[in-house]
Parts: structure tokens; C-alpha cells; sequence
């Protein structure tokens, strides 16, 4: 730049110097020809004063400092001249000054002669006589008196460049020295010297304090960002789950070890697709489809032999503008996690159970001792356990049907199923909460045939409506669709309902998980609905797909492989 700067204003004050020059010249040389002019009118006049018929043009031409003298009759004759024959001389009659002359005016022409082949000025002048008095001054032309400021203007150029080489030197070092100076500073990281440095130039100055103060906020950034990221990284590396981040084209963003671990994939792989780290047909699906038509999802997989892992892919966002999708796959297998369920799930069953049974005991003691007189109150206590006594027993059987489930133990019935027909019954079983609300049910059922054991499908699907019913809004609408798709029964709830938190999704099919427990409580779920669900989908090796917004309803998708043979 430097360099750039200096070569520019070198230039730029010589083509400067070069054209005032040639300017000044020709303004010179049109001033000295003007100059001629003037000069050359004034000598006619006086010559023409001392002109008689007969003078010598010769003692004439002395007079007028040498100059040629020209004498021509009023019909264009030359009758006499200082510097050639007249005989050799043709008519002048029709010469641009005789013809002026004739009229009284003086004026000045410039061209060729044709007798001596000079370049002359001519002025002509009537006197007394008649005749024409001429005299023509020798003239070299314009481009002569240009070519005669030669050195004149060689002299300025090389004094304007030895000038200009000297300034441009001068003026580019005190314009590219902060420059330099804040470039140094930024290679060097070394941003307290942007201030260090006052250039005479103020905007320079500003501008460099200016780029201080937000390099240094920058790096406040950055600083933060990479504490902020390397917390991540830490999280991520720990994690015993895998994780992986990919944006809408499925090239991976972020993948953690154990991502790497569940599908034996080294650690010296470039991972820029998902592809790159498993080409299972199911994840890539689950993975278009959270991207394209923002669904979370959840199933489990074998992996490899002995290797099972539940998987959860939602939506997300890669970049700012940019839609992707996550993937969260954990070890289903691991002893530990195992005997955290079962930890976890007696923990929840007693505190679930707990409750109920503190109320009869607690409404129980109180009708023994005589505590309630009213007859109507003890009415509504006798309602109260028995409300109690009937929540406990929804409460123990869903325990036994999930426990059955995981224990798999329990003798399956398969036959040939109308799902059609199951879905029927289960509407019909839950209508009698549909009574007490607005809620309407819509159906779009194909009667499909399907091996499976009947209870469980049943209890599926009530447990599927029944929530939809429940987590409605007044005057909702609860949509039920079977049909059959590329091999697999899809079967569709769909409510107009509250919905579900996008940070709640993962974990609804968790046992004793509720979003909202008062709402739980208020409408009579146990939290096991869902994670009966999920379990009787995974017997038959379907798939779950959870797709909610807060007050936008909720629509659960199961799908199930309807060419496997369920023995």
C-alpha cells in the first residue's frame, strides 16, 4: 500500500507539473502571436503614413525593420516588391488582406506564400494613391514558439519530479506510518499499541482508536465464547450418551466420542456427513424428517449384537437461519441405567401410591372416631375414598401392565387383529370421559388386519385417545387415523389440545413423567400412559413420532412394520 501510495502521488504530481506546463506555453505562445499581431498593425499604419507613389520599397522595407514590402494595384497587379520579381508574382486580388483593404479595414492573415514558401503574417493597407500597401512579417507558427518553451518545460518537469518525489516520500510516510503501525499491532495481537501511535492526520487517529475499543470488545467475545464452548466440549466428551448436531444437509456439526463408541467409528475419521458415521436407512429418515417436517422421534435399535440403544432425534437449530436436527443415543443395555429404572421406578410407584392411600387412611380415621356428624359430609368423604380407591387401582393395574411389558414375560395371545375394530372399542371406552367435556372424536379408519396380541393393542390405544381427550381445550377435536403406508400400519392421534414444551418432548414416555402434575392430578393420569405405550410399540418393533407445540395440540404417530411375523 505504501508503495502504491507513493508511485500514485509521484504521478499524479508530475502529470500535474506536465500539464500546467504545456498550458503555461501555449498560453505564451498565443500571447506572442497575438503580440506579432498588434505589432505588426501598428507598423503598417505607420508606414502607410510615410508611403508615397513613388518610394522605394526597398528604403520601405528598412523602415519597417526589414520586413517584406508589398505594393498592389486596386485590380490585384503586384506592382512592386521588396524581396522577389513581380513579374514571378501572380494576382493578389483575391489575397484575404487586399480584399479588407479595399473596404478601408486592416486586418491580419497568416499562411504559406506561394512565392517564397514561408509562413508570413500579412497586413494590407489602402493609400492615397489607390494602391494596396502590404507588409508580411516572417512566422514560424504556434507549434515553433511551443517547440521554443522546450527546455523552458523539460526544466519544470524535472524540477516538479525531484519536488514531487520528495513530498510524495514525505506525505506517504505520514499517512501509511499509523497504518503500518496498526497492522503490526493486529499481527502482534497487540491492540494497546492502536493508541500509542497519534497520527497528524485526526480521522487516522480516530479511526485507530475506534478499531482499539472494538477489537478489544471482540476479544472480550471471543474469550467468553471460547470459555463457553470449551464448557461444551467438556459436557460432550463426559457424556456416557451419544450426541450428534447436523445441519439441514445432515453434515455433522458436533459428535461426541460416545457417538463415535456406539458406531465403532475411530476417532482419526473425518466425520463430514451423517453418513460418514452410520448409514442405517431408519436414523437417516428420522433425521430428514426432523429437518424437513420438524417431528421428534423416538425408538430403540440394536445396534450391534448385544448393543441396544434408545434413540432421540428432534428438530433443531443448526444456525441462526439455518434448520438441522440432534440425535441423543443411549445405552439401553448398561447394568447401571438398568438398576437406576428399577430404583426409579419403585421409588415413584410408592410415592405414587402413597398419596392415594394417606387420604383413605387419613378420611377412614376420621369416620371411625365420630370426627364427622353431618351426614353430608360424611357422604362426600365416603365419595372421597372411594375416588382415592379407584385412582390407586387405575394406578396399580397400569404398574403390573408396564412391568409385565419389561419383564416380557407374560403369555402373548397373537392372532389376527382388525385394528379397526380396536380402535372402535377404545373410543368407545373412553367415552365416558369424553361425556363430560365438548371434545369431539373423528375417525378415518381402514380396516386392517394385523397379527398381534389384542389386549395389548388395545391398550394402546386407549391409553393414546385417552390422553388426547384428557390434554384437550374445550371444543377441541380429537382425530384417529389408520392406514396403511410402504409396508407399515400407521396409526395417528392427533388432538387440538395444550401440547407439549418442546424441552419436555424427550421425556414424555417416561415412566411417572408429567409436564404438568396439577393438570395430571386434576384429570386423573398416572404418568404411565405413554410409557406403556412406548414399551408395547418397541414388543412389535414399531416406531413412536412426537410432533407438539405449546397450545398448537399434539400428534402421535405409531408405526409398525405390518410384514413381521409377531411370534
Amino acid at each position: 500500500m505504501k508503495k502504491a501510495i507513493y508511485y500514485r502521488l509521484i504521478a499524479l504530481t508530475f502529470m500535474a507539473v506536465l500539464i500546467c506546463s504545456l498550458i503555461a506555453a501555449m498560453i505564451y505562445a498565443v500571447n506572442t502571436q497575438n503580440q506579432t499581431k498588434d505589432w505588426l498593425n501598428i507598423l503598417t499604419l505607420s508606414i502607410a503614413e510615410n508611403y508615397k507613389h513613388d518610394s522605394d520599397v526597398n528604403s520601405l522595407s528598412k523602415a519597417a525593420g526589414g520586413n517584406r514590402i508589398t505594393v498592389i494595384a486596386p485590380g490585384g497587379t503586384v506592382l512592386a516588391d521588396s524581396e522577389t520579381y513581380t513579374a514571378e508574382m501572380e494576382n493578389h486580388a483575391e489575397r484575404e488582406e487586399v480584399k479588407y483593404a479595399k473596404t478601408g479595414s486592416v486586418i491580419i492573415a497568416m499562411r504559406t506564400s506561394s512565392t517564397l514558401g514561408q509562413k508570413f503574417m500579412y497586413a494590407a493597407i489602402k493609400t492615397g494613391d489607390g494602391n494596396i500597401l502590404r507588409l508580411a512579417h516572417s512566422y514560424s507558427g504556434l507549434l515553433y514558439n511551443l517547440a521554443a518553451q522546450l527546455p523552458a518545460i523539460l526544466t519544470a518537469i524535472v524540477v516538479a519530479l525531484i519536488l514531487s518525489l520528495f513530498l510524495a516520500g514525505r506525505f506517504t510516510k505520514t499517512v501509511t506510518k499509523p497504518l503500518e503501525n496498526m497492522v503490526d499491532a493486529l499481527s502482534a495481537h497487540d491492540y494497546d499499541k492502536l493508541v500509542g501511535y497519534e497520527s497528524p492526520y485526526y480521522e487516522i487517529d480516530k479511526m485507530m482508536k475506534t478499531l482499539q475499543e472494538l477489537l478489544q470488545r471482540i476479544t472480550d467475545s471471543n474469550c467468553k465464547l471460547q470459555g463457553e464452548q470449551k464448557k461444551v466440549e467438556t459436557i460432550l466428551s463426559n457424556m456416557a450418551e451419544g450426541f450428534v448436531l447436523v445441519d439441514s444437509k445432515k453434515n455433522i456439526l458436533l459428535c461426541n466420542n460416545s457417538a463415535r463408541d456406539f458406531f465403532s467409528v475411530d476417532s482419526g475419521t473425518k466425520l463430514d456427513n451423517i453418513y460418514n458415521l452410520t448409514r442405517n436407512q431408519t436414523i437417516g429418515n428420522a433425521l430428514q424428517s426432523a429437518i424437513d417436517n420438524e417431528q421428534a422421534t423416538m425408538f430403540d435399535m440394536e445396534l450391534k449384537e448385544g448393543l441396544i440403544v434408545n434413540i432421540y432425534i428432534s428438530p433443531s437449530k443448526a444456525t441462526e437461519n439455518e434448520s438441522g436436527a440432534t440425535m441423543l443415543i443411549v445405552d439401553m443395555t448398561s447394568g447401571k441405567q438398568l438398576e437406576q429404572q428399577k430404583r426409579d421406578f419403585f421409588s415413584n410407584a410408592s410415592h405414587e401410591l402413597k398419596t392415594p392411600i394417606t387420604s383413605i387412611i387419613g378420611f377412614s380415621e376420621m369416620l371411625n372416631k365420630n370426627m364427622i356428624k353431618s351426614e353430608q359430609e360424611k357422604a362426600e368423604i365416603m365419595n372421597r375414598i372411594e375416588t382415592e380407591a379407584k385412582r390407586m387401582s387405575v394406578l396399580i393395574g397400569d404398574i403390573l401392565t408396564i412391568s409385565k411389558l419389561e419383564s416380557k414375560v407374560e403369555h402373548k395371545e397373537y392372532t389376527d387383529v382388525n385394528l379397526g375394530e380396536v380402535i372402535r372399542e377404545a373410543v368407545n371406552a373412553v367415552s365416558p370421559i369424553k361425556e363430560n367435556t365438548t371434545i369431539k372424536i373423528n375417525m378415518d379408519l381402514d380396516d386392517v388386519l394385523y397379527r398381534a396380541d389384542k389386549r395389548q393393542i388395545y391398550e394402546l390405544c386407549v391409553n393414546l385417545i385417552e390422553n388426547a381427550v384428557k390434554y384437550n381445550k374445550p371444543d377441541g377435536t380429537v382425530d384417529v387415523s389408520l392406514k396403511t403406508k410402504d409396508a407399515n400400519v400407521i396409526l395417528t392421534v392427533k388432538d387440538t389440545g395444550i401440547g407439549i414444551p418442546t424441552e419436555y418432548q424427550a421425556r414424555v414416555f417416561e415412566r411417572f413423567y408429567r409436564v404438568d402434575y396439577g393438570r395430571d392430578k386434576k384429570v386423573g393420569g398416572t404418568g404411565l400412559g405413554l410409557s406403556i405405550v412406548k414399551h408395547i410399540v418397541n414388543i412389535y418393533s414399531g416406531k413412536i413420532t412426537l410432533r407438539s407445540k405449546r397450545n398448537n395440540g399434539t400428534t402421535i404417530t405409531v408405526s409398525l412394520p405390518a410384514s413381521k411375523t409377531n411370534y
